[in-house]
C-alpha cells in the first residue's frame, strides 16, 4: 500500500469515477483502476461496486475512505514534524509559568527547544495560577507550566502532568507548631489564614476556586486574615504576624533559604498540587504544537 494508491483511491471515492480521478492525477483511468484493484487484493476486501452506470463505495469502502484520509492527515503531520526537527523553525512563543518553576523546569526545556530551534523567540510570563489559565483561554499566551489544584476545570484545555508538588503550612517565626515535622490540616482550624484572592472572584468561577474544598473536607472552613494571588506577598504576610498560608514545595523551595518562616508538610495523600504543562489544540501558533510535542518527549509521555 503506498501514498500514491491512498490519494488515486480517496480521489476516486470522492468523484466516484475513475476517469475523473485519472484526470485530476494526469494518469490513465486503467492505471487507476489498476492501483484500486491492487488495493482490494491487499485489503481482502472490495472497495467498489460499479456497473455501467456508475461506481459506489461498498460499506468496506465506505470506512476505509475515512481511514484512508486519516493515515494521508498522519503523513503530513509526521512530515512536517521530521523537517522542523531537521531545520528548525522560526516563530515566536509566549510562555506562562508559577513561582517556583523557572530554573527547576522552565529554564532546561527552553535551552534545549533553543538549541534545536534557534529561530524562535521567546517572552516568558510568571503569573499566578488563575492568571495563567485566564490568559491561554484569551490568547495572551501560548503555553503554560502551571500549579494544578483537584477542584481546578480544565476542560477548555489539553494538558499532561509532568510533577507533583507537596504541600506545606508556612508559619510565622516562634509559632507553636513551628518544630512538627509534619501537621495535619485540620489542626490548623483555628488559625488566620492568608489565601489567594481568586476564592472569590467570578471571573475564575469556571475554573473551580471559589469555594476551598480541601479545607471543607478537612472539616472546617478558614478564618482569612487576608489575601493576594502573589505567593511572595503571602509569605511577607505570614512573616508580619498576620496569619498562615499554604503553599506548594517548589514556592517553598524558591523562597525557603531567604526568609526565617517554618515551613511544615501537611499530612495526607491528597496534600499535594499537580504540574501540569497547559496548552490548547487549537492554538493558532504553529510553534506551539512542535514545543508541547517537544515537552512531551522531554517527560516521556504519550498523547
Amino acid at each position: 500500500m503506498t501514498t500514491n494508491q491512498l490519494k488515486y483511491f480517496i480521489t476516486a471515492a470522492e468523484t466516484l469515477s475513475f476517469t475523473e480521478a485519472g484526470k485530476l492525477h494526469y494518469i490513465s483511468q486503467t492505471a487507476i483502476t489498476q492501483h484500486i484493484q491492487s488495493l482490494e487484493e491487499q485489503l481482502g476486501v472490495k472497495l467498489f461496486d460499479r456497473n455501467k452506470k456508475r461506481v459506489y463505495l461498498t460499506p468496506a469502502g465506505e470506512i476505509f475512505y475515512m481511514e484512508a484520509k486519516a493515515i494521508l492527515e498522519r503523513s503530513k503531520i509526521a512530515i512536517n514534524k521530521a523537517r522542523n526537527a531537521a531545520d528548525g523553525i522560526s516563530g515566536s512563543l509566549n510562555i506562562g509559568y508559577v513561582k517556583g518553576q523557572a530554573f527547576s523546569l522552565v529554564s532546561p526545556l527552553i535551552k534545549n527547544f533553543y538549541l534545536q530551534n534557534p529561530s524562535v523567540k521567546f517572552q516568558l510570563f510568571r503569573q499566578a495560577h488563575l492568571d495563567l489559565l485566564m490568559n491561554l483561554e484569551q490568547g495572551k499566551l501560548d503555553f503554560i507550566f502551571n500549579i494544578v489544584y483537584g477542584n481546578t476545570d480544565l476542560t477548555d484545555f489539553s494538558y499532561r502532568r509532568i510533577a507533583s508538588d507537596r504541600l506545606y503550612a508556612v508559619l510565622p517565626p516562634g509559632h507553636p507548631y513551628a518544630q512538627l515535622s509534619s501537621i495535619r490540616r485540620y489542626d490548623l482550624r483555628d488559625e488566620p489564614f492568608l489565601l489567594t484572592k481568586y476564592y472569590e472572584n467570578p471571573s475564575a468561577r469556571k475554573y473551580g476556586h471559589v469555594i476551598p474544598d480541601k479545607y471543607a473536607e478537612s472539616g472546617f472552613i478558614p478564618k482569612i486574615n487576608g489575601k493576594s494571588s502573589d505567593a511572595e506577598t503571602l509569605m511577607v504576610l505570614v512573616s508580619a504576624g498576620i496569619g498562615i498560608t499554604i503553599l506548594p514545595e517548589s514556592i517553598v523551595h524558591a523562597f525557603g533559604n531567604s526568609t526565617d518562616l517554618s515551613y511544615i508538610p501537611l499530612e495526607g495523600e491528597h496534600e499535594h498540587v499537580d504540574i501540569m504543562a497547559i496548552w490548547k489544540d487549537n492554538s493558532i501558533n504553529p510553534v506551539t504544537q512542535v514545543f508541547k510535542d517537544f515537552v512531551l518527549r522531554q517527560y516521556n509521555i504519550t498523547e
